[in-house]
């Protein structure tokens, strides 16, 4: 049918775009919500392959003819799975034809979209062409299959049968013998049996002759010599005929007998699953019209015609009963003889019987409902599909073409799984794409692919997402990460550097620091920026790399104006024993600043930087002229403890002897601070304290006390 047509205007590759990205923006309309970004993704995709067809045109029309799209009288390739898909669903919803014209606006092709999405499975015609016009489409026509509009009628025009022409070139061009059969039987076979004998209703019985009733029949029965005749098939042949003008009735009934008798064996299977109604209403017609049978064909026939009344309610056929028609076999019919039921049904069957019907199904319900739940969970869904669909990848079953059709499908996936945090699904897809390279199956199609998703455009996509919700799914995010190696270390560090959130840049700098030293390069070339907040960041990190490599690059910046720059470099020489950061800290602690001495302590007992411990001493001696000067004390004392060194117990004793009336509640503030940090300092060094706690009016000194006293014994 299609050799002798002529070559399409549009350009292929552009129509193949535009259909499956209208096809993919379906799916993803369907899906997720108005606004989220697969569906913007997508929509923007169709539009512009759209637009880039009525560059060519001013419209374009889709003709559906089940999963076949018919396009300016060609017939396009049925084997192209984005066209079959595509066609299926405008089928399902009973869509004949759409056309868009230029000047269509994006919003009016979601609306589109939209109807697409709607379930027509229960819905009337009627209901989906209004349905149609409430999302008001104005650019699009949409052209729905009236059967009732189906007819032949002297002079009538293709126009005037509305979206229906389509079916009656077909069934004309079958009749005159101008239509090739080959590959047009799914698509006469979709057409209703009382729309097809409307059709021919209305045909001058003269001007069909017996070739042109054979072609329908075997067209609309699929018959061929490489098929076999079904119930299903035979079924809808005798409702077709059933309806057929007396006139036409003999003529198609003729071709039909001479048809099904091609293949008796099929013919008395296809007899055997039909109702007993329909072999009456077959012999009957064959009787009125008094159509000639082949031998064989008549034969079969007679066989099915001998059957009698047993009683007056069951109907025989041989030894079993025809029940609904339905045949029943003697050993049923002895089974449900009267007085048999004991016999095959013991009283220990009929007790276990009982117990099911007691049995309390709640608790098992709401688990096996929570399970249901789970499975139909959209994202439970798409992860199976996803997983199906890379086990196809991963066989031998499809073509080139299919394997480039459903890599590209994945990649749609792959996308909404980096949007959603399933960054292990992502990692799976990698992992395929790589293992078939390395096959070399389809080198070509898994290697654009793989470029696609180490793109600059795809990590950018993946950066995004870690910001969102990547928190949510760290270690996934981190193996992730792990596969695209030091290609992400930049863009990484680049969202570091304008993310404004403190929780997320602590996330950030755990996904960049789990590189190692890997990340110095790159973090040197940022530690000259300006803003004191990165450099911050960056010597953070660097701290982080744990290896003196960084110290030169780091030395320079214990002292910058920003005490949180100052110290970051400090903590980053200290934590690789660099002197110059003892030096560093040892000047900060004699600071005028008192924000930043009390950092300097703070920074001492953590790191437990024992060159400073002089330092310590001397400022807890201090004299104590007001509350605050003893409130002061409290973190040296704990800087002291963190160290642990017994050089500082003489003055801490000295401490414990501070008196005062005017600010006795601080003092006791500063004993309970004393107390509660000793345990940081060997025991034996500290018996005396002990004891003198144990005997505090002070009920925290005292328990204190006690908690080191037990936990020397223990």
């Amino acid at each position: 049918m299609a050799d002798d047509r002529e070559i399409l205007p549009l350009d292929a590759q552009l129509l193949s775009e535009a259909i499956f990205e209208l096809n993919v923006s379906r799916r993803n309309v369907n899906i997720y919500p108005a606004g989220h970004p697969s569906v913007a993704r997508s929509l923007d995709r169709a539009y512009n392959s759209l637009e880039k067809l009525f560059e060519l045109r001013e419209d374009i029309t889709l003709a559906i003819a089940k999963d076949t799209i018919v396009i300016d009288d060609s017939v396009l390739d049925k084997k192209n799975t984005a066209y079959r898909e595509f066609a299926l669903h405008l089928n399902a919803m009973n869509i004949a034809c759409v056309t868009f014209t230029a000047g269509l606006p994006k919003d009016e092709l979601y609306e589109f979209l939209r109807f697409l999405s709607i379930d027509a499975t229960d819905l009337a015609p009627e209901a989906l062409q209004e349905a149609v016009r409430e999302h008001n489409l104005i650019h699009i026509n949409i052209g729905f299959i009236d059967y009732g509009a189906f007819s032949f009628g002297e002079g009538r025009t293709e126009k005037e049968g509305s979206g229906t022409g389509l079916w009656e070139r077909y069934i004309r061009g079958l009749i005159d013998g101008t239509l090739q059969t080959e590959g047009i039987s799914d698509i006469i076979q979709e057409i209703p049996p009382e729309a097809l004998a409307d059709m021919l209703n209305t045909t001058n019985p003269g001007e069909i002759r017996e070739e042109g009733c054979e072609r329908v029949i075997s067209t609309y029965m699929k018959q061929s010599p490489e098929t076999t005749l079904s119930s299903m098939e035979l079924t809808r042949l005798l409702d077709f005929i059933s309806r057929l003008r007396p006139e036409l009735k003999k003529q198609f009934l003729s071709s039909a007998v001479k048809n099904v008798s091609m293949d008796i064996r099929s013919t008395e299977r296809a007899i055997r699953e039909i109702s007993v109604d329909k072999i009456i209403e077959l012999l009957s017609a064959i009787d009125e019209q008094q159509v000639t049978i082949p031998a064989a064909l008549k034969n079969l026939l007679d066989k099915f015609s001998k059957f009698y009344q047993l009683n007056s309610e069951d109907t025989t056929f041989g030894d079993s009963i025809i029940a609904d028609d339905i045949f029943l076999s003697p050993d049923v019919v002895n089974l449900l003889g009267t007085g048999d039921f004991e016999s095959y049904v013991t009283d220990i069957y009929q007790k276990e019987i009982e117990k099911v019907l007691r049995f309390d199904v709640s608790e098992v319900a709401a688990k096996e409902l929570a399970e249901l739940r789970k499975a139909c969970s959209d994202e439970y869904v798409e992860r199976c599909f996803n997983q199906t669909m890379l086990e196809l990848i991963s066989s031998d079953l499809i073509s080139e073409e299919e394997y480039e059709y459903i890599v590209n499908m994945i990649k749609e996936e792959a996308g909404q799984f980096i949007e959603t945090g399933q960054y292990g699904q992502v990692l799976n897809i990698f992992r395929v794409l790589e293992s078939n390279l390395s096959r070399e199956r389809f080198p070509d199609i898994s290697s654009d692919a793989l470029k696609d998703y180490k793109s600059p455009e795809f990590i950018s996509q993946f950066i995004d997402s870690l910001r969102i919700i990547g928190r949510q799914a760290r270690e996934d995010a981190l193996q992730l990460c792990d596969y695209y190696g030091e290609r992400i270390i930049s863009p990484l560090m680049d969202a570091l550097i304008d993310e404004e959130s403190q929780t997320i840049r602590h996330f950030l700098i755990s996904l960049i620091t789990h590189f190692g030293a890997r990340i110095i390069p790159v973090a040197i070339k940022h530690i000259s920026d300006s803003r004191w907040f990165v450099k911050r960041n960056i010597l953070l990190i660097l701290g982080e790399c744990g290896t003196k490599e960084v110290l030169p690059h780091v030395r320079p910046y214990c002292h910058h104006e920003n005490p949180k720059v100052s110290f970051e470099a400090i903590k980053c020489l200290l934590k690789e024993g660099d002197s110059y950061g003892v030096n560093a800290l040892r000047g900060y602690l004699k600071s005028e600043n008192k924000e930043v001495v009390e950092q300097a302590i703070v920074i001492s007992g953590i790191f437990k930087v024992r060159e400073v411990i002089p330092e310590l001493i001397q400022m807890l001696r201090k004299k104590d002229i007001s509350g605050k000067d003893i409130y002061e004390k409290i973190p040296i004392v704990k800087a002291l403890a963190q160290i642990g060194d017994p050089r500082a117990l003489d003055t801490i004793r000295n401490t414990l002897s501070i008196r005062s009336i005017l600010f006795k509640g601080t003092v006791e503030r500063l004993r309970e601070a004393i107390y509660g940090s000793l345990k940081h300092y060997p025991v034996d060094k500290i018996e005396d304290l002990i004891e003198k706690g144990l005997k505090s009016r002070n009920e925290r000194i005292r328990d204190e006390s006690l908690k080191i006293k037990k936990a020397r014994r223990g």
